[in-house]
C-alpha cells in the first residue's frame, strides 16, 4: 500500500515530549510508519503534501460518554421515554459527532448492552462514521440506583459479582459502577455511597480475574473511599460531595496518587449545565460549590493524581462535540499547559485504558491523527480549528484550505 506523507509546522506527539517543528509523519496502511523533522525526509519529501501552519498530533479520546443520552435539557425524559431504535439512531448521529469533531476514540461509560456492542462492532466494520469504541454496556447500580434505565441492578455481594460475569459474557470491555448516587437520577443521593466497600471489593476482584478493569462513577466521597479500598483503574467526577457541597480530603487525594488510580474529572458537563441554567435564569446547584470544585481539583493535580479527560457527552447540555472544552478548562481553571492537556485525552487515556494501540503518534502505533491550524501546544483553542481528521489511516474528514 502507498505511503502517505504530511507535513507541518508542528507535531505533538501526546507523550508530553516537545513539540516537533517543521515535522512530518509517514502513514502506511493504517498505521503510523514513522515520525521526525521534515528535514529528514531526504528524497521522500518531494511527495509529501504540506499542510503549512497546522498541528499534527494524536486523535482524542474522550473518556467519558453515554452514546445514547440526548445532552438536551429534558435528558432525563429522553433516556427514559425514547424508544429503542430512537437510542440507537441517536448513539449513531452522536458517534458521527465525535468522530467529526476529533474525537478518534470514545470510552463508553454506560449505554444499553446491544446498542452500545453493535456501535462498537459497526464501527470496526465500518459501517459508520465513528470513532473507535471502548464499552462498559449496562452499568452496575443499586436497585433504583443512578441510572438504572441502563443498569444491572444489584444489591449483594453475590448479586454484584454476578453482574460482573453477565457484562463480561456480554462483551463489556470494563466495568462501569455507579459507587455514588448522581444527578441525573431522581431519589438517588450523590453524596453516598451505593456499594459498600466489601461490594467493591468484589467488583473489581471479579473484573480482574476475568481481565478487566473497573471505573467508578463517584461523587460523594464516602463513595470515593470505597472505590480506593477497591483499587479501582479509574474514578469518574471524584466531586468530594458532603451534605455542606465540597469537603475535599488530602488523605483520599494521597491514596488515589499512590495506588496510580486516573481521576476523570468531567468538567464539561458541569460547565455547561451551569452556562444554560444561567442563560435560562434557572436556580443553578453549580454556582455555590464552582469555586470549591476547581479548587479541590487543582489540590489532586498537586497531590499527583493522573488526570484523564471525558466530558460525560449525552448528559444535559453537553455535546459530542465539544471535548475540546473539557482541555480548554484544564488550561483556564486548573493550571495545565496546553500539552500536558492534551496529554490527559492521548496517551494518558490510552494508559488507562490499558492499550498501546494508539495514543501517541510513534512508528507501529495505529493512525488515528488530529491535524489542526494554528499551534495546539501554545493555544488549546486551535484544537476546535479542525483540518482533518483520520481513523486507522482513513481520512474521516477534511476541511478545505
Amino acid at each position: 500500500m502507498a505511503v502517505t506523507t504530511l507535513t507541518a509546522a508542528t507535531l505533538f506527539d501526546g507523550s508530553g515530549a516537545e513539540p516537533i517543528r517543521d515535522a512530518f509523519i509517514q502513514i502506511e496502511d493504517g498505521a503510523i510508519r514513522n515520525v521526525g523533522r521534515k528535514a529528514d525526509l531526504g528524497s521522500a519529501g518531494a511527495n509529501a503534501r504540506d499542510l503549512g501552519n497546522a498541528t499534527i498530533l494524536p486523535g482524542l479520546v474522550n473518556m467519558h460518554t453515554h452514546l445514547t443520552l440526548s445532552g438536551s435539557r429534558q435528558c432525563l425524559h429522553d433516556a427514559l421515554y425514547d424508544t429503542y431504535e430512537v437510542k440507537m439512531m441517536r448513539a449513531v448521529e452522536h458517534a458521527r459527532q465525535a468522530i467529526l469533531s476529533g474525537v478518534t476514540t470514545i470510552r463508553d461509560c454506560g449505554t444499553l448492552n446491544p446498542i452500545v456492542f453493535a456501535i462498537r462492532e459497526a464501527s470496526k466494520e465500518g459501517l459508520i462514521t465513528a470513532p473507535h469504541v471502548w464499552a462498559s454496556g449496562d452499568v452496575l447500580t443499586s436497585t433504583g440506583g443512578h441510572c438504572y434505565f441502563f443498569g444491572n441492578e444489584c444489591d449483594t455481594v453475590e448479586d454484584v459479582r454476578r453482574a460482573v460475569r453477565e457484562q463480561v459474557k456480554s462483551g463489556a470491555d470494563y466495568i462501569k459502577v455507579m459507587a455514588t448516587g448522581g444527578g441525573l437520577t431522581p431519589n438517588t443521593n450523590p453524596r453516598e455511597a451505593q456499594f459498600d466497600e466489601q461490594q467493591m471489593v468484589a467488583i473489581v476482584n471479579d473484573a480482574e480475574r476475568l481481565g478487566r478493569y473497573v471505573a467508578a462513577h463517584c461523587h460523594g466521597t464516602p463513595g470515593i473511599y470505597n472505590a480506593i479500598a477497591a483499587k479501582v483503574r479509574t474514578i469518574e467526577h471524584c466531586s468530594f460531595m458532603v451534605p455542606a457541597g465540597v469537603g475535599y480530603e488530602q488523605q483520599a487525594a494521597d491514596q488515589i496518587a499512590e495506588q496510580g488510580i486516573y481521576v476523570c474529572p468531567t468538567l464539561g458537563v458541569g460547565e455547561r449545565a451551569r452556562q444554560w441554567m444561567d442563560r435560562e435564569g434557572l436556580q443553578n446547584p453549580f454556582a455555590a460549590t464552582r469555586h470549591q470544585r476547581l479548587e479541590s481539583l487543582r489540590k489532586l493535580v498537586d497531590s499527583g493524581v493522573k488526570f484523564i479527560s471525558g466530558n460525560d457527552a449525552g448528559v444535559t447540555m453537553t455535546g459530542f462535540d465539544d471535548f475540546q472544552l473539557d482541555l480548554e478548562l484544564l488550561v483556564e481553571h486548573i493550571g495545565f499547559s496546553p500539552g500536558d492537556a492534551i496529554v490527559t485525552a492521548t496517551s494518558r487515556a490510552a494508559e488507562a485504558i490499558g492499550t498501546e494501540e494508539f495514543g501517541t503518534l510513534a512508528a507501529g502505533k495505529r493512525a488515528d491523527v488530529l491535524i489542526v491550524r494554528g499551534d495546539a501546544t501554545e493555544d488549546i483553542g486551535a484544537l476546535r480549528d479542525i483540518q482533518m481528521v483520520l481513523k486507522s489511516g482513513q481520512v474521516m474528514m477534511e476541511k478545505a484550505a
